[in-house]
């Protein structure tokens, strides 16, 4: 492509979501790059096209440090991993180079109640918040309003959040949720209803372009559970309109108002659409796992991970703003997972053949092969196997999904069934 990083070193931190794109761009425009986790070459798809690989663990934050002093290494970078991005924004500040962003700003976005009071700050609607800390007081507890729901502050992937219906649920949840919280505070807030959306933003040379707003189809792995985990995330959003319209000029000013130069930051939040109203209640300044930009880049042209690694490697970023459109300019496209029940993987069937015969399939990770023990939660990580898909209409997106749910098999080792699997006719709606 270009030679803009010649001469330039790039350490990329894990081999997770993103790692391969970064190392891929960094690598046509002539960096020299350099990937480090615990995972051998062969078991890692960024090492096997980086230069050099290092089996160490990204924790190894001293080891690390020495590594990019003895290399005289440019920039670190990693995928869409919180751990590792904070490892790199770490290592970065101790050795004086540019990063995305700052701990502060970090912590800004990424922890529930600081981020609640930028959102109030620059009029983001947001769900009520009764409290923010560790201990509950009698004052708290006179001002709640059921139902709440009870989360740690600096979490993600759903651990540790329930909604309770009373004061005495509250106290059985309480210990569980706050034991998830790295910092021990807990965020209690009034439980709004609605359908979920994500909306992701890009900010390039301090210009701020909306990327995407998606719709969530949520499912629950066991009847009993209080929270669900994404089966589907399908763009775009049914009520994108709507959304432009209320919310986007707030996160307009509340992304500027970040004073961030380069970045990626998502926002979640919940729609009710009979009361036509929006609640914010999350945000990560990274990709969110479903990382839409793999099928942006094929539809607009344009990569928000490339954004990163020009700021890392102190290049100014040809990012065009100007072709992000949140419409998927009329196609429709969707992050469609297989969600395990839990249980040992006996056997899986059709999934190379089925993802090669539906040309709207741009790719497939299956997290858990034939022979690993598959979790049994209400967390992100019953997310088995994911397809990334681009469909010409909201109709193919529901017969590609039909068809991978007939022509794909997931067996436990009892040869029982071992998967939720996408309604195909959920697409048209949000339920």
């Amino acid at each position: 492509m270009t030679d803009k990083f010649s001469g330039k070193k790039l350490l990329v931190l894990g081999s997770n979501v993103g790692a391969t794109d970064i190392v891929q761009y960094a690598r046509e425009n002539g960096a020299y790059v350099i990937v480090a986790d615990y995972l051998p070459a062969d078991r890692s798809p960024a090492k096997l096209i980086a230069d050099q690989s290092l089996l160490i663990s990204t924790a190894e934050v001293d080891e690390l440090e020495r590594i990019v002093r003895e290399q005289k290494i440019d920039g670190i970078l990693a995928g869409i991993s919180e751990f590792n991005l904070l490892n790199a924004e770490k290592i970065s500040a101790r050795v004086g180079l540019p990063f995305y962003f700052s701990r502060a700003q970090w912590d800004m976005i990424e922890n529930k109640g600081n981020f609640r009071k930028i959102c109030e700050k620059y009029g983001v609607p947001c769900p009520k918040t009764f409290f923010t800390g560790r201990e509950i007081t009698d004052d708290v507890w006179n001002t709640l309003s059921y139902p709440v729901m009870i989360k740690p502050v600096d979490s993600s992937s759903s651990k540790g959040v329930y909604r309770c219906e009373n004061k005495e649920e509250v106290l059985a949840r309480y210990e569980e949720s706050i034991s998830n919280s790295e910092c021990g505070s807990i965020i209690i807030e009034k439980c709004v209803e609605g359908d979920e959306f994500t909306a992701h933003y890009t900010i390039a040379n301090g210009k701020v372009s909306l990327a995407s707003v998606d719709n969530r189809y949520p499912v629950k792995v066991h009847e009993e559970d209080q929270t669900s985990i994404p089966i589907a995330r399908i763009y775009p959003c049914v009520y994108l309109d709507e959304y432009m319209e209320k919310v986007h000029p707030s996160m307009l000013r509340l992304c500027t108002g970040l004073g961030i130069q380069d970045g990626i930051l998502f926002v979640q939040g919940l729609y009710n659409s009979e009361t036509k109203e929006f609640n914010v209640f999350e945000a990560g300044l990274r990709s969110a796992g479903e990382a839409p930009y793999r099928f942006l880049k094929k539809i607009n042209n344009v990569n928000a991970m490339h954004v990163l690694v020009d700021h890392a490697l102190g290049a100014v970023s040809d990012f065009a703003s100007d072709r992000e459109d949140p419409t998927m300019k009329g196609k429709c496209c969707g992050i469609i997972s297989f969600v395990t029940k839990g249980g040992t993987v006996g056997k899986i069937e059709g999934l190379e053949e089925a993802t090669a015969a539906l040309p709207s399939v741009l790719e497939y990770e299956c997290r858990y092969p034939v022979g690993t023990e598959t979790p049994n939660g209400r967390t992100l990580r019953q997310l088995m196997i994911r397809f990334v898909m681009i469909c010409d209409s909201r109709e193919q997106m529901e017969q590609d999904i039909a068809y991978l749910n007939s022509h794909i098999t997931v067996l436990n080792d009892k040869g029982e069934d071992m998967v939720l699997k996408m309604d195909p006719s959920r697409v048209y709606g949000t339920k």
